[in-house]
């Protein structure tokens, strides 16, 4: 049984990292190497499919990202030794261990998880994973909403490099938890979308690409990509709407530049911030996409 004072901090305002300008400069793109987390810890997670809380009870992993997408986690991190990470969504903890222990073999940063539901939904099983790992230093938790704790962090001058969004999964929640982040995001820094696979998420990301100065960053690994292929019908007509600037007005660019091309692919993707936003409030509606 673990004792519930060594949880990581309850920290609504990240207390442990201070704010302002991080002086941060992201790495060389081309200096990106995937690698795989190493951990006994949570390799057993894996091999068991057992996690336990506070109390010493037995909680089945049902809900998870898959160990693959965990080891891009922390191989993102270990690329970017970031100063701060942030997490929305911090469940049983899985993509927490990924990230907390790329920072502690990095030597440097401090990760913050959001998650409203920490205590009750998730019977704080994600809190005693980090602890049982001896990870507790490295994180803090913050059990608001996401709307309510990014807003925050930014009105307490706190910078952040890298970001995985895995909350509330409607559109419009998933398009704040974005539009949150980016404000307290680095240029060079990197936000990594979970089920990217789903609807809203593709949509908010559609977005990003086509309306902020977003590149996809290229991890070489597709996490669970989609089995299926474009049907032959479908090449045809888009490479009809591509010579035609008429039919290029009325049908959608996510149609005429299919995800693939965009290399949106799989249950992960991870874009990369390239400037900070520079449109006027009154440019009007964003482009299409």
């Amino acid at each position: 049984m673990i004792d519930p004072s060594t949880t990581p901090t309850l920290a609504p305002y990240l207390p442990a990292v201070s704010t302002g300008a991080s002086g941060w400069t992201g790495p060389d793109v081309a200096s990106f190497e995937f690698r795989a987390t190493g951990s006994p810890f949570i390799d057993r997670i894996f091999e068991t499919g057992e996690l336990f809380d506070f109390d010493g009870q037995l909680h089945p992993m049902e809900t998870y990202i898959p160990k693959r997408q965990g080891d891009l986690l922390y191989s993102l991190v270990r690329h970017l030794e970031p100063q701060r990470t942030l997490e929305i969504g911090l469940a049983n903890g899985i993509s927490a261990l990924h990230i907390a222990t790329g920072l502690q073999d990095n030597g440097i940063g401090h990760h913050l998880a959001i998650d409203p539901y920490q205590t009750t939904d998730w019977k704080s099983v994600g809190l005693a994973s980090l602890c049982r790992a001896g990870l507790e230093s490295w994180v803090s938790l913050d059990e608001r909403p996401s709307h309510w704790a990014v807003p925050d962090l930014e009105q307490a001058e706190c910078r952040v490099q890298f970001a995985f969004i895995d909350g509330s999964h409607l559109l419009d929640y998933v398009m704040t938890d974005f539009m949150t982040v980016d404000r307290i995001l680095d240029v060079g820094g990197l936000i990594a979308f979970d089920d990217s696979d789903w609807p809203a998420v593709l949509h908010v990301i559609r977005f990003a690409l086509t309306n902020r100065d977003y590149e996809v960053f290229p991890t070489g690994q597709v996490i669970e990509p989609s089995p299926g292929k474009p049907r032959h019908i479908t090449r045809l007509v888009r490479r009809l709407v591509r010579r035609s600037n008429r039919l290029q007005r009325i049908v959608r660019p996510s149609f005429t530049i299919p995800d693939l091309e965009r290399h949106v692919e799989g249950r992960c993707v991870v874009l990369r911030k390239t400037a900070n936003d520079s449109r006027h409030a009154l440019q009007g509606q964003p482009n299409e996409f």
